[in-house]
C-alpha cells in the first residue's frame, strides 16, 4: 500500500491511498470463499456454490464490504506509520469503487491533534494573591455554629406577635375567589421578619394574638411566585396558632466545650481561623495554577482544532445541553447557543493549555506513574466513601483509567510549570477579589 499524506492546515491531514491490485483481488477472494461457506443459492448444495453464480447475486455487497475493510485498515496503518492523533473518523468525498486490474484509490481528509513545539514555559512571571483571614470573617463562622445550637420554645409569657417571633399559622390566600399554588399553609411557621414571604406578609402578623384570625390584602410582587398571582392583589386569612422564640447559646467558653473539642472560646476561634486560612491557601494556590496556565498559552499561541472546542464546550456546558434535550423551547436553545458562543473563547484556551501541557510533559519526561495513579484512586475512594477497590474496579470496567492517567500528567506538568515560574505575592482584600471574579468573562 502507497500512502502520501499532505498537511492542509496545522490541524488536518489529507491522506491519499494507493493500494495494489493483487491485494484487493486476495480480500476478494477470500470474500468470496466464505460466501461460498454460508451462502444459500437454489440448485446448488452448501459450499458448492460457483463463484460466477455468487458473484450476479453478490458483487456489490461483496465488493462494499471488502472496499471498507480496506478503507479501514488502510486508514489504521497509515496513523501508526505517520504518528497521527486523528481526533475525528476520517471523511472521504465519494466511496471508491473497484476496477479489476487496477489498484484501488481513495482520498481521506482528518482532524489530528496539532504537533505542538511549546517554547516559551520557563520563568512566567505571575502573581500570588493572597488573603489574609479577617477577624469578621471569624465572627460570622462563629455565628454559624451558634446558630446551628439554636433551641425553639414555646413562648408562655405573651400572647401578642412581636418582630424576631416565630409565629406558626395557617393562611390562606385567592385571587378573584380562586386558589392558587403556594397560596396555602397548614401549621406554617414563619419568622416574623426574616423575609420569608413576600413584602408587608409578616407586617400584618405583628400584634396578632394567639387564637385571631386576621384578614388583609396584599399584592404579589410582579416577578414572584406563580406566574398567574404576579402583581395582582391577594386576599389572604391568616389564623395565628402559636408563637415561639430562638434561644441562642451565649459565646463563651462554655459553648466552645459543650462543641467538644476546646477548652476557651478562644480556641475555638483559632481553629475556625486555621480552617478559614487552610481554604484561602487552597483558593490562591488554585487561582495561581490558574494564572500560570494563562501565561502558558498567552506565551505560546497554538491553532486549536475546532473539533476539540467544540468537545470541550459540550463539556463545560452538558448540564444546559441536557436541558436542551428536555425541552422544545426555542428561546431556551437561542439563549444556549449564546452562552455557548460566548464560551468559545475560554474553551480554545483550555483545549490550547492542554496541548501545550502535553508538549511540556513529552519535552521534560513528565508521565503518571502506577504509583501516582494508586495513589489518586485512594483519594478519590475517601472523597466517595467507598472501598479502593470497588473504585478501582469501576475505574477499570468504564475504561477511565487512562483518563485519570491523562490528568494527572497533567497536572505533573502543570506543577513543572509553575516550579519554573517566577511568582510574586500580592496581598489584596476580598472585595478586590470579588471584582476581578465580576470583571472576568
Amino acid at each position: 500500500m502507497k500512502v502520501q499524506v499532505e498537511a492542509l492546515s496545522n490541524v488536518e491531514r489529507k491522506l491519499s491511498f494507493e493500494v495494489p491490485w493483487d491485494t484487493v483481488k486476495e480480500e476478494l477472494d477470500l470474500a468470496y470463499k466464505g460466501l461460498s461457506k454460508r451462502a444459500k443459492v437454489k440448485g446448488f448444495r452448501a459450499g458448492k456454490v460457483p463463484r460466477k453464480v455468487l458473484e450476479q447475486l453478490y458483487r456489490g455487497t461483496v465488493e462494499n464490504e471488502v472496499i471498507s475493510r480496506l478503507v479501514d485498515e488502510s486508514f489504521r496503518k497509515a496513523v501508526e506509520e505517520n504518528e497521527l492523533v486523528p481526533i475525528n473518523s476520517p471523511k472521504m468525498d465519494a466511496f471508491p469503487t473497484l476496477t479489476a486490474e487496477t489498484p484501488l484509490v481513495f482520498e481521506a481528509t482528518v482532524e489530528v491533534k496539532p504537533e505542538i513545539t511549546v517554547g516559551s514555559f520557563e520563568g512566567l512571571d505571575v502573581v500570588r494573591k493572597v488573603r489574609i483571614v479577617e477577624d469578621k470573617e471569624v465572627d460570622a463562622e462563629l455565628e454559624q455554629l451558634r446558630q446551628k445550637a439554636v433551641v425553639i420554645e414555646a413562648i408562655t409569657d405573651r400572647k401578642t406577635a412581636e418582630s424576631g417571633d416565630m409565629a406558626v399559622v395557617d393562611f390562606f390566600g385567592t385571587v378573584d375567589g380562586e386558589d392558587f399554588k403556594g397560596g396555602k399553609g397548614i401549621n406554617y411557621t414563619v419568622e416574623i421578619g426574616a423575609g420569608q414571604m413576600i413584602p408587608g406578609f409578616e407586617d400584618q402578623l405583628v400584634e396578632m394574638s394567639i387564637g385571631d384570625q386576621k384578614k388583609f390584602q396584599l399584592a404579589f410582587p410582579k416577578d414572584e411566585g406563580p406566574e398567574e398571582v404576579q402583581g395582582k392583589t391577594v386576599d389572604w386569612t391568616v389564623d395565628l396558632k402559636e408563637l415561639k422564640r430562638k434561644i441562642l447559646p451565649d459565646l463563651d467558653d462554655d459553648f466552645a466545650q459543650d462543641l467538644g473539642e476546646y477548652d476557651t472560646l478562644e480556641e475555638l476561634k483559632e481553629n475556625l481561623r486555621e480552617n478559614l486560612a487552610t481554604r484561602e491557601d487552597a483558593r490562591s494556590r488554585r487561582l495561581l495554577r490558574d494564572e500560570v496556565m494563562s501565561k502558558l498559552v498567552e506565551a505560546n499561541p497554538v491553532e486549536v482544532p475546532k473539533l476539540m472546542v467544540d468537545r470541550q464546550l459540550d463539556y463545560m456546558m452538558q448540564d444546559a445541553l441536557r436541558m436542551v434535550q428536555q425541552t422544545n423551547d426555542p428561546s431556551i436553545r437561542e439563549a444556549i447557543e449564546k452562552l455557548r458562543d460566548e464560551a468559545r473563547p475560554q474553551a480554545e484556551k483550555q483545549v490550547a493549555g492542554m496541548l501545550l501541557l502535553e508538549a511540556v510533559a513529552k519535552k521534560v519526561g513528565i508521565e503518571a506513574t502506577d504509583s501516582d495513579i494508586e495513589g489518586r484512586i485512594a483519594e478519590l475512594a475517601r472523597e466517595h466513601r467507598i472501598p479502593t477497590k470497588q473504585l478501582k474496579k469501576q475505574l477499570i470496567e468504564n475504561d477511565q483509567v487512562d483518563a485519570l492517567r491523562y490528568n494527572l500528567t497533567q497536572d505533573k506538568a502543570l506543577d513543572h510549570v509553575l516550579e519554573q515560574a517566577n511568582v510574586t505575592e500580592q496581598q489584596v482584600s476580598a472585595e478586590e477579589l470579588q471584582q476581578e471574579a465580576t470583571a472576568e468573562p
